[in-house]
């Protein structure tokens, strides 16, 4: 995957986000000695998770879940939201999600609308590059974009993954408690 079809990089090359990007025998070379990509998944230290289910209650009562799934033969994200009003579901790497709404018309059950995205196939699909963007321009003094959270709402997120990786090391049920 790195050699052959030139994917990935930016996880692989150590300097390539520089700009610095190593010669054919200069990959050959780091994944053969130092490189840890260059070892085996299978037989080597990395205990990172390669399937998980995350179920989450909010306070109020609406749940969500999250599955991660690794080793699929189509790395993609796809997401699908159902409310009361109807879903949104897709894969980002499609370019595109449908927003569908139930249609109480004689002969139909719902209406189906495709959004494009024109987000980049690439650092999750352009959204690295667009929180970089949107960092910027606040450093600036510039609107955020309508993504951008302040720290006490976006703090949540990552009390989910920590909560998320304890209930998954030790086999429990975590609460998130408020931090104000």
């Amino acid at each position: 995957m790195y050699m052959e079809q030139e994917l990935w990089g930016n996880y692989a090359w150590d300097n390539m986000h520089l700009g610095i990007i190593p010669t054919h025998e200069e990959k050959i070379e780091s994944l053969r000695t130092s490189n840890p990509y260059g070892r085996c998944v299978w037989r080597c230290d990395n205990d990172v998770v390669d399937h998980q289910t995350v179920i989450i209650e909010f306070e109020d009562g609406s749940t969500a879940s999250h599955n991660l799934t690794g080793a699929t033969s189509k790395p993609c994200r796809t997401i699908h939201i159902t409310g009361t009003k109807g879903e949104i579901s897709g894969t980002m790497e499609d370019g595109y999600f449908l927003v569908r709404q139930p249609d109480t018309r004689s002969g139909h059950v719902y209406k189906e609308e495709r959004i494009e995205l024109n987000v980049a196939a690439d650092m999750h699909g352009g959204g690295d590059l667009r929180l970089v963007a949107d960092f910027v321009r606040t450093l600036r003094g510039e609107k955020p974009s309508l993504s951008s959270t302040a720290l006490e709402k976006s703090i949540y997120g990552h009390q989910i993954g920590f909560a998320a990786e304890r209930a998954r090391s030790e086999n429990s049920v975590e609460e998130i408690r408020s931090l104000v």
